[in-house]
């Protein structure tokens, strides 16, 4: 597929391609069922993606430059094929020394290739080119899936660049998401890299998480659900961003853990003290864009003051779910959010499940990692509260 004629002639209209004017093209509403076997010929095989199109790709990817926040770099550790990332664009904006984040950790080398930007500001299709990739990853989110922006790279990367492109769309990306898309995702990696029988282990031991959650909760009376908010808390006039029913971090708490958001619409909504005071929910999840997402933070910051009379905090029910998603784009931890909130919020369905010492097995089980390296994979995801505490 790859042919050095083609990479010389990229040079040629690198120039040109900064100029070109972007066409909008459809994001794809509906989810397309992943084939099952993929189509092969000679050196190359084709996969149908996530937008519904078959792409052709390389037989066995050897360079792949990927746009990302997280998921396709957790996915590819836990599928064991790091190696073959030549560009990154999402998760580092620049070289240097970036905050310290999950996914870094699982793949340190990253700080090593070509950034490529990210459609959030810009992608740097020159430097992609320079990359010589065989493949493109794309992951799509909420965040950027109708951003010209994405169609603009999309149309670049396969029409102008000629090289191969699959897009993995996070359940964010549909009208009613579901964790079926999340799974999808995985299963699609797993062809594209040859790992059909690691990506069904992989969903296998996430779906037997998820369900241990829905079958602890899903008998509980509706008087019995205490009222639930999720809140990244700021440091400016707004208190906290608060996220709405099944919307962001609040995906699938309703579903799965038969969560009761005090905040009901599909939305997210930053809210003052007073607003946060008279929804005043019973129990309080901090999510990832707070400025610090640490339970204890209420207690201690004088910023928060003013939430101390909020039920939540007087009667000691805040947790947290760490760094755990990139503004509400579910990654590959999400069975761990939904048991994060359904232990906060029915703590006796779940007194014989350490969260903390559960977390570290995740992440062994998923990431092929040692016990000390999972324990510093959850200290970089600022969910160590949890051991503090026994949670």
């Amino acid at each position: 597929m790859r042919k050095t004629a083609l990479f010389l002639s990229l040079c040629v209209f690198i120039s040109a391609i900064a100029g070109c004017g972007a066409q909008k093209q459809e994001t794809p509403e509906t989810v397309t069922e992943v084939v099952e076997e993929t189509v092969e010929s000679g050196d190359t095989k084709t996969i149908t993606d996530m937008r519904g199109k078959e792409v052709e790709i390389p037989q066995d990817p050897e360079r792949v430059a990927i746009l990302d926040k997280g998921f396709l770099v957790q996915t590819m550790r836990a599928l064991g094929v790091t190696d073959r990332i030549c560009a990154t664009g999402g998760l580092i904006t620049e070289a240097g020394d970036p905050e310290e984040r999950d996914s870094l950790y699982l793949f340190p080398e990253i700080m090593e290739l070509p950034i490529i930007g990210y459609p959030t500001d810009a992608v740097d299709f020159e430097t992609l080119a320079g990359a010589n990739p065989d493949l493109v990853i794309l992951r799509n989110s909420e965040y950027i899936k109708d951003s010209e922006i994405t169609a603009d790279a999309i149309s670049k990367i396969e029409e102008d660049l000629g090289l191969p492109l699959v897009v993995i769309n996070g359940p964010g990306c549909y009208e009613e998401p579901s964790l079926e898309q999340q799974y999808e995702g995985i299963r699609v990696l797993g062809q594209v890299f040859g790992k059909e029988e690691r990506a069904q282990e992989i969903t296998a031991y996430m779906q037997e998480q998820v369900a241990m959650v829905q079958e602890r909760t899903a008998e509980i009376p509706e008087e019995d659900r205490p009222s639930v908010m999720y809140i990244g808390l700021r440091n400016d006039d707004g208190v906290g961003v608060v996220w709405g029913d099944n919307f962001g971090d609040a995906k699938f708490a309703g579903e799965y853990a038969n969560i009761r958001n005090v905040y009901e619409e599909p939305s997210r909504s930053t809210m003052s003290a007073e607003q946060i005071l008279t929804l005043d929910p019973e129990v309080m999840i901090l999510c990832t864009n707070s400025v610090r997402p640490n339970p204890d933070i209420l207690n201690t910051d004088p910023a928060y003051e003013n939430l101390r009379g909020v039920s939540a905090v007087k009667n000691g029910r805040v947790t947290s779910i760490g760094l755990l998603t990139w503004w509400g784009d579910f990654r590959l931890e999400f069975p761990t959010i939904l048991l994060i909130a359904a232990k906060s919020a029915y703590p006796e369905q779940f007194q014989d499940i350490e969260v903390g010492k559960w977390l570290n097995e995740y992440h062994r089980e998923l990431y092929q990692v040692t016990e000390e390296e999972a324990q510093r994979l959850k200290e970089i995801q600022q969910l160590d509260w949890m051991d503090s505490r026994g949670f």
